[in-house]
């Protein structure tokens, strides 16, 4: 399943919305709030590239 198909504009949203937040709270975190957030955006990214690659 890829998020590329129409019809996954719901998942686009969520991600785009996270986005937003993360852009928006800029330094007010903590370093380690940053490297979790950080861990969180590159098991996502991991994810979105397994739903576009296909494996």
């Amino acid at each position: 399943m890829s998020l590329l198909r129409p019809g996954r504009e719901a998942e686009w949203e969520q991600i785009d919305a996270r986005k937003r937040e993360l852009l928006a709270s800029g330094t007010r975190d903590s370093l380690e709030g940053r490297l979790r957030r950080g861990q969180r955006l590159s098991a996502q990214a991991a994810r979105l590239r397994r739903a576009v690659v296909g494996h």
